[in-house]
């Protein structure tokens, strides 16, 4: 099991402002507009869940993320660092992932984390383009693993065994 005795649960709510007010565009042409401001709420509960967890239960090797919480990995991770920590885990695994987006955060990003770090995107995801451009940034060297699928675990053959 990934996670036993865990849930599955979303990691914070994300909130936008748009220049001149809302408008009708997709959320995926919001995200690539760098005039749009995003703000995350309550995103450091669940960093902490995240630290406290391996604390409690660690340590892990691994430290797999999935769309929002390769956000929250990454966060951890750069909020490790900046007070002079090392990161308790071995390899930060992140799929269909993203770059952090609130600006609140942005110093913590000026140099890429030296985390070693597998980033798997699928091809067919909508977030694709923006994923695959904005989040490698975001490390030292990643390796960087892709499918044919969408905003999902691999699923099909021969991705699913090999990844």
């Amino acid at each position: 099991a990934l996670c036993p005795g865990e849930a599955f649960w979303g990691w914070y709510a994300v909130s936008y402002e748009e220049p001149n007010g809302p408008t009708e565009r997709r959320y995926l042409e919001k995200l690539l507009d760098p005039a749009v401001v995003f703000t995350y709420s309550d995103v450091e509960i669940g960093v902490d869940h995240v630290m406290d967890t391996i604390k409690r239960q660690g340590p892990f090797d691994v430290l797999l993320g999935f769309s929002q919480g390769c956000i929250v990995s990454h966060l951890a991770a750069a909020v490790l660092r900046s007070r002079g920590e090392q990161v308790p885990w071995r390899l930060s695994v992140q799929i269909c992932g993203m770059r952090v987006r609130d600006d609140k955060y942005r110093d913590l990003f000026s140099e890429p984390l030296d985390v070693p770090c597998v980033q798997v995107y699928g091809t067919e995801d909508q977030f694709y383009e923006y994923g695959r451009h904005s989040q490698p940034q975001l490390y030292k060297d990643p390796v960087i693993l892709e499918f044919g699928e969408g905003h999902r675990f691999p699923s099909k053959e021969p991705a699913k065994t090999e990844i």
